[in-house]
Protein backbone atom coordinates (compact mmCIF):
# COMPACT_ATOMS: atom_id res chain seq x y z
CA UNK A 1 0.00 0.00 0.00
CA UNK A 2 1.30 3.42 -0.96
CA UNK A 3 1.03 6.71 0.92
CA UNK A 4 0.13 10.34 0.34
CA UNK A 5 3.72 11.34 -0.43
CA UNK A 6 3.91 8.72 -3.16
CA UNK A 7 0.57 9.85 -4.62
CA UNK A 8 1.74 13.46 -4.85
CA UNK A 9 5.11 12.45 -6.30
CA UNK A 10 3.43 10.36 -9.01
CA UNK A 11 1.07 13.23 -9.84
CA UNK A 12 3.90 15.76 -10.09
CA UNK A 13 5.63 13.54 -12.65
CA UNK A 14 2.60 14.06 -14.92
CA UNK A 15 2.93 17.87 -14.96
CA UNK A 16 3.21 19.04 -18.55
CA UNK A 17 1.49 15.96 -20.01
CA UNK A 18 -0.55 17.17 -22.98
CA UNK A 19 -2.95 15.84 -25.61
CA UNK A 20 -1.85 15.05 -29.15
CA UNK A 21 -3.44 16.93 -30.84
CA UNK A 22 -5.01 19.44 -28.43
CA UNK A 23 -8.67 18.61 -27.85
CA UNK A 24 -8.29 14.94 -28.80
CA UNK A 25 -8.12 13.42 -25.28
CA UNK A 26 -5.26 11.25 -26.56
CA UNK A 27 -2.16 10.86 -24.42
CA UNK A 28 -0.28 8.34 -22.30
CA UNK A 29 -2.96 8.47 -19.57
CA UNK A 30 -5.91 7.62 -21.80
CA UNK A 31 -3.77 5.00 -23.53
CA UNK A 32 -3.04 3.42 -20.13
CA UNK A 33 -6.70 3.59 -19.12
CA UNK A 34 -7.85 2.07 -22.39
CA UNK A 35 -10.46 4.73 -23.16
CA UNK A 36 -10.29 7.99 -25.12
CA UNK A 37 -12.40 10.60 -23.36
CA UNK A 38 -12.27 13.33 -20.71
CA UNK A 39 -9.34 12.22 -18.60
CA UNK A 40 -9.26 14.23 -15.36
CA UNK A 41 -10.28 11.25 -13.21
CA UNK A 42 -8.23 8.89 -15.35
CA UNK A 43 -5.22 11.01 -14.35
CA UNK A 44 -6.08 10.59 -10.66
CA UNK A 45 -6.34 6.84 -11.25
CA UNK A 46 -3.04 6.83 -13.15
CA UNK A 47 -1.20 8.62 -10.34
CA UNK A 48 -2.73 6.25 -7.80
CA UNK A 49 -1.86 3.14 -9.83
CA UNK A 50 1.73 4.31 -10.24
CA UNK A 51 2.15 4.89 -6.49
CA UNK A 52 0.43 1.75 -5.17
CA UNK A 53 -2.60 3.79 -4.11
CA UNK A 54 -5.32 2.50 -6.44
CA UNK A 55 -7.18 0.72 -3.64
CA UNK A 56 -6.76 3.81 -1.45
CA UNK A 57 -8.81 5.96 -3.86
CA UNK A 58 -11.45 3.25 -4.25
CA UNK A 59 -10.35 1.81 -7.60
CA UNK A 60 -9.97 2.91 -11.21
CA UNK A 61 -12.37 5.68 -12.26
CA UNK A 62 -13.09 7.79 -15.33
CA UNK A 63 -16.51 9.11 -14.22
CA UNK A 64 -16.16 11.83 -11.58
CA UNK A 65 -19.69 11.52 -10.18
CA UNK A 66 -19.25 7.78 -9.63
CA UNK A 67 -15.91 8.39 -7.90
CA UNK A 68 -17.41 10.98 -5.53
CA UNK A 69 -20.29 8.65 -4.67
CA UNK A 70 -17.80 5.84 -4.03
CA UNK A 71 -16.04 8.00 -1.44
CA UNK A 72 -19.44 8.92 0.02
CA UNK A 73 -20.44 5.25 0.24
CA UNK A 74 -17.28 4.48 2.23
CA UNK A 75 -17.84 7.36 4.67
CA UNK A 76 -14.82 9.19 3.25
CA UNK A 77 -16.62 12.16 1.67
CA UNK A 78 -16.91 15.76 2.91
CA UNK A 79 -18.84 18.65 1.33
CA UNK A 80 -16.97 21.94 0.96
CA UNK A 81 -13.35 22.53 1.94
CA UNK A 82 -13.46 22.34 5.74
CA UNK A 83 -10.64 20.08 6.93
CA UNK A 84 -9.24 19.51 3.44
CA UNK A 85 -5.66 18.14 3.35
CA UNK A 86 -2.91 17.47 0.77
CA UNK A 87 -3.57 14.17 -0.97
CA UNK A 88 -7.36 14.54 -0.83
CA UNK A 89 -9.25 14.11 -4.09
CA UNK A 90 -11.22 17.31 -4.73
CA UNK A 91 -14.29 17.52 -6.99
CA UNK A 92 -15.53 20.60 -8.88
CA UNK A 93 -18.83 21.81 -10.32
CA UNK A 94 -18.32 24.75 -12.67
CA UNK A 95 -22.06 25.54 -12.72
CA UNK A 96 -21.99 26.56 -9.06
CA UNK A 97 -24.79 24.17 -7.99
CA UNK A 98 -22.35 22.20 -5.81
CA UNK A 99 -24.21 18.95 -6.32
CA UNK A 100 -22.47 15.58 -6.64
CA UNK A 101 -24.64 14.87 -9.67
CA UNK A 102 -23.29 18.01 -11.38
CA UNK A 103 -19.57 17.35 -10.80
CA UNK A 104 -17.52 18.26 -13.88
CA UNK A 105 -13.91 17.84 -12.83
CA UNK A 106 -11.52 16.41 -10.27
CA UNK A 107 -7.97 16.96 -9.05
CA UNK A 108 -5.50 16.06 -6.31
CA UNK A 109 -4.87 18.54 -3.50
CA UNK A 110 -1.19 19.43 -3.32
CA UNK A 111 -1.32 22.24 -0.76
CA UNK A 112 -3.84 24.10 1.43
CA UNK A 113 -3.44 27.83 2.09
CA UNK A 114 -4.57 30.11 4.90
CA UNK A 115 -6.73 32.22 2.53
CA UNK A 116 -8.94 29.15 1.84
CA UNK A 117 -7.46 28.51 -1.57
CA UNK A 118 -5.87 25.21 -2.50
CA UNK A 119 -3.18 24.21 -4.97
CA UNK A 120 -4.17 21.21 -7.06
CA UNK A 121 -2.66 18.81 -9.57
CA UNK A 122 -5.20 18.25 -12.34
CA UNK A 123 -5.48 16.39 -15.61
CA UNK A 124 -7.57 17.51 -18.58
CA UNK A 125 -7.35 21.17 -17.63
CA UNK A 126 -6.79 23.18 -20.82
CA UNK A 127 -5.79 19.90 -22.50
CA UNK A 128 -2.90 19.19 -20.15
CA UNK A 129 -1.92 18.05 -16.67
CA UNK A 130 -1.30 21.28 -14.78
CA UNK A 131 -0.90 22.81 -11.34
CA UNK A 132 -3.84 25.07 -10.46
CA UNK A 133 -4.90 27.36 -7.61
CA UNK A 134 -8.61 26.98 -6.81
CA UNK A 135 -11.08 28.76 -4.55
CA UNK A 136 -13.96 27.15 -2.69
CA UNK A 137 -16.52 28.75 -5.03
CA UNK A 138 -16.50 25.86 -7.49
CA UNK A 139 -15.72 22.99 -5.10
CA UNK A 140 -18.44 20.44 -4.33
CA UNK A 141 -16.35 18.53 -1.81
CA UNK A 142 -13.54 16.06 -1.41
CA UNK A 143 -12.83 12.41 -0.80
CA UNK A 144 -10.09 11.26 1.55
CA UNK A 145 -8.21 8.20 0.26
CA UNK A 146 -7.37 5.45 2.74
CA UNK A 147 -3.63 5.87 2.34
CA UNK A 148 -1.21 3.40 3.84
CA UNK A 149 0.63 4.52 6.94
CA UNK A 150 -2.54 6.17 8.21
CA UNK A 151 -4.66 8.86 6.61
CA UNK A 152 -5.71 11.94 8.53
CA UNK A 153 -9.03 11.30 10.29
CA UNK A 154 -12.11 12.66 8.56
CA UNK A 155 -13.70 15.81 10.05
CA UNK A 156 -16.39 15.06 12.62
CA UNK A 157 -19.19 16.04 10.24
CA UNK A 158 -19.74 15.74 6.51
CA UNK A 159 -19.91 19.48 5.88
CA UNK A 160 -23.70 19.74 6.11
CA UNK A 161 -25.37 21.79 8.87
CA UNK A 162 -28.38 20.02 10.36
CA UNK A 163 -30.34 19.59 13.60
CA UNK A 164 -27.80 19.34 16.42
CA UNK A 165 -24.98 21.22 14.63
CA UNK A 166 -23.30 23.92 16.67
CA UNK A 167 -20.69 26.64 16.18
CA UNK A 168 -19.75 29.70 14.17
CA UNK A 169 -21.02 28.26 10.87
CA UNK A 170 -24.49 27.91 12.43
CA UNK A 171 -24.32 31.51 13.71
CA UNK A 172 -23.52 32.72 10.19
CA UNK A 173 -26.43 30.71 8.80
CA UNK A 174 -28.80 32.16 11.39
CA UNK A 175 -27.66 35.71 10.62
CA UNK A 176 -28.14 35.11 6.89
CA UNK A 177 -31.63 33.64 7.37
CA UNK A 178 -32.56 36.69 9.41
CA UNK A 179 -31.28 38.90 6.60
CA UNK A 180 -32.93 37.22 3.61
CA UNK A 181 -36.27 36.22 5.13
CA UNK A 182 -36.62 38.00 8.49
CA UNK A 183 -36.55 34.64 10.28
CA UNK A 184 -36.08 36.33 13.68
CA UNK A 185 -33.77 33.59 14.86
CA UNK A 186 -31.68 33.87 17.99
CA UNK A 187 -28.08 33.90 16.78
CA UNK A 188 -26.74 31.38 19.26
CA UNK A 189 -24.91 28.88 17.03
CA UNK A 190 -27.31 26.07 17.98
CA UNK A 191 -29.12 24.43 15.06
CA UNK A 192 -32.43 23.66 16.73
CA UNK A 193 -36.07 23.31 15.56
CA UNK A 194 -36.48 27.03 14.78
CA UNK A 195 -33.36 27.10 12.58
CA UNK A 196 -34.42 23.91 10.84
CA UNK A 197 -37.87 25.39 10.12
CA UNK A 198 -36.27 28.54 8.72
CA UNK A 199 -33.97 26.48 6.50
CA UNK A 200 -36.94 24.50 5.16
CA UNK A 201 -38.75 27.76 4.39
CA UNK A 202 -35.68 29.11 2.60
CA UNK A 203 -35.28 25.91 0.57
CA UNK A 204 -38.94 25.74 -0.44
CA UNK A 205 -38.87 29.38 -1.47
CA UNK A 206 -35.93 28.76 -3.77
CA UNK A 207 -37.11 25.49 -5.35
CA UNK A 208 -34.68 23.28 -3.44
CA UNK A 209 -35.42 20.02 -1.65
CA UNK A 210 -36.89 21.23 1.66
CA UNK A 211 -35.14 18.75 3.93
CA UNK A 212 -34.00 21.23 6.58
CA UNK A 213 -30.34 20.34 6.02
CA UNK A 214 -28.07 23.17 4.95
CA UNK A 215 -25.66 21.72 2.39
CA UNK A 216 -23.70 23.03 -0.59
CA UNK A 217 -26.73 23.64 -2.83
CA UNK A 218 -28.49 25.65 -0.13
CA UNK A 219 -25.24 27.53 0.55
CA UNK A 220 -24.88 28.41 -3.15
CA UNK A 221 -28.48 29.67 -3.19
CA UNK A 222 -27.90 31.64 0.01
CA UNK A 223 -24.91 33.38 -1.57
CA UNK A 224 -27.13 34.37 -4.51
CA UNK A 225 -29.98 35.51 -2.25
CA UNK A 226 -27.65 37.73 -0.24
CA UNK A 227 -26.59 39.32 -3.53
CA UNK A 228 -30.20 39.89 -4.56
CA UNK A 229 -30.17 37.08 -7.13
CA UNK A 230 -32.67 34.25 -7.59
CA UNK A 231 -30.26 31.80 -9.21
CA UNK A 232 -26.91 30.45 -7.95
CA UNK A 233 -23.96 32.59 -8.98
CA UNK A 234 -21.85 30.66 -11.44
CA UNK A 235 -18.12 30.87 -10.63
CA UNK A 236 -16.17 32.68 -13.30
CA UNK A 237 -13.01 31.23 -14.80
CA UNK A 238 -9.78 33.05 -13.98
CA UNK A 239 -8.00 33.66 -17.28
CA UNK A 240 -5.32 36.04 -18.43
CA UNK A 241 -6.69 39.38 -19.68
CA UNK A 242 -6.53 40.15 -23.37
CA UNK A 243 -3.03 41.07 -24.46
CA UNK A 244 -0.05 39.94 -26.49
CA UNK A 245 0.64 36.22 -26.25
CA UNK A 246 4.05 34.76 -25.64
CA UNK A 247 4.97 32.95 -28.86
CA UNK A 248 6.21 29.81 -27.13
CA UNK A 249 4.42 27.01 -29.02
CA UNK A 250 2.52 25.92 -25.90
CA UNK A 251 -1.25 25.76 -26.37
CA UNK A 252 -2.25 26.75 -22.83
CA UNK A 253 -5.15 28.68 -21.28
CA UNK A 254 -3.92 32.10 -22.45
CA UNK A 255 -3.69 31.03 -26.09
CA UNK A 256 -7.04 29.24 -25.90
CA UNK A 257 -8.68 32.32 -24.34
CA UNK A 258 -7.27 34.51 -27.12
CA UNK A 259 -8.64 32.06 -29.68
CA UNK A 260 -12.06 32.15 -28.01
CA UNK A 261 -12.06 35.97 -28.09
CA UNK A 262 -11.18 35.91 -31.77
CA UNK A 263 -13.90 33.36 -32.59
CA UNK A 264 -16.45 35.41 -30.65
CA UNK A 265 -15.47 38.47 -32.67
CA UNK A 266 -15.43 36.79 -36.10
CA UNK A 267 -18.09 34.10 -35.72
CA UNK A 268 -20.34 35.55 -32.99
CA UNK A 269 -19.69 32.21 -31.30
CA UNK A 270 -20.84 33.39 -27.85
CA UNK A 271 -18.14 31.29 -26.20
CA UNK A 272 -17.33 31.72 -22.54
CA UNK A 273 -13.73 32.92 -22.44
CA UNK A 274 -12.49 30.34 -19.95
CA UNK A 275 -9.28 29.12 -21.59
CA UNK A 276 -10.66 25.58 -21.91
CA UNK A 277 -10.53 23.96 -25.35
CA UNK A 278 -13.82 22.10 -25.03
CA UNK A 279 -16.29 20.84 -27.69
CA UNK A 280 -18.05 24.20 -28.12
CA UNK A 281 -14.76 25.98 -28.78
CA UNK A 282 -13.64 23.22 -31.14
CA UNK A 283 -16.92 23.41 -33.07
CA UNK A 284 -16.63 27.20 -33.35
CA UNK A 285 -13.08 26.77 -34.69
CA UNK A 286 -14.29 24.14 -37.18
CA UNK A 287 -17.10 26.43 -38.32
CA UNK A 288 -14.56 29.20 -38.89
CA UNK A 289 -12.31 26.82 -40.84
CA UNK A 290 -15.32 25.45 -42.79
CA UNK A 291 -14.80 21.80 -41.86
CA UNK A 292 -17.22 19.30 -40.30
CA UNK A 293 -18.37 20.52 -36.87
CA UNK A 294 -17.99 17.37 -34.80
CA UNK A 295 -16.19 18.85 -31.78
CA UNK A 296 -13.19 16.55 -32.26
CA UNK A 297 -9.80 17.84 -33.34
CA UNK A 298 -8.82 15.36 -36.02
CA UNK A 299 -6.50 15.41 -39.01
CA UNK A 300 -8.91 17.35 -41.25
CA UNK A 301 -9.37 20.10 -38.66
CA UNK A 302 -5.63 20.41 -38.02
CA UNK A 303 -4.81 20.41 -41.74
CA UNK A 304 -7.42 23.15 -42.33
CA UNK A 305 -5.96 25.17 -39.46
CA UNK A 306 -2.43 24.80 -40.82
CA UNK A 307 -3.62 25.82 -44.27
CA UNK A 308 -5.28 28.90 -42.83
CA UNK A 309 -2.07 29.78 -40.98
CA UNK A 310 0.08 29.11 -44.06
CA UNK A 311 2.28 26.67 -42.14
CA UNK A 312 3.33 23.11 -42.98
CA UNK A 313 0.10 21.14 -43.47
CA UNK A 314 0.97 17.71 -42.06
CA UNK A 315 -2.23 17.15 -40.03
CA UNK A 316 -0.34 17.07 -36.73
CA UNK A 317 -0.89 19.91 -34.26
CA UNK A 318 2.66 20.54 -33.14
CA UNK A 319 4.50 23.42 -31.47
CA UNK A 320 5.09 25.10 -34.84
CA UNK A 321 1.33 25.12 -35.50
CA UNK A 322 0.71 26.73 -32.12
CA UNK A 323 3.43 29.33 -32.70
CA UNK A 324 1.84 30.26 -36.03
CA UNK A 325 -1.55 30.53 -34.32
CA UNK A 326 -0.11 32.71 -31.54
CA UNK A 327 1.48 35.04 -34.09
CA UNK A 328 -1.78 35.32 -36.02
CA UNK A 329 -3.77 36.03 -32.84
CA UNK A 330 -1.25 38.70 -31.81
CA UNK A 331 -1.50 40.29 -35.25
CA UNK A 332 -5.30 40.18 -35.24
CA UNK A 333 -5.24 38.22 -38.49
CA UNK A 334 -6.93 35.05 -37.25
Amino acid sequence: MGNVQGMLAAARKLLGTTEHPPGSNRNLITQWYGFTGPWCDMAVSYAAAHSDNLSAIGGKFALTTAHARAFQGKGRWHYGVGGIRPGDIVFFDWSGSRSIGAIDHVGIVEAVHSNRTITTLEGNTSDAFRRRVRTSACIVGYGRPAYGGGSAPMPSGDGILRRGSKGEAVKTLQKNLNTVQQAKLTVDGDFGPATEKAVRTFQAGHHLKADGEYGPQSAAMMKAALAGRNQPIRPKALVAPAGALEVDGAFGPATCAALQRSLNSREQAALEVDGAFGPLTVKALQRYLKVTEDGVVGTKTVTALQGHLATAANGEWDAETTRALQKALNAGSF
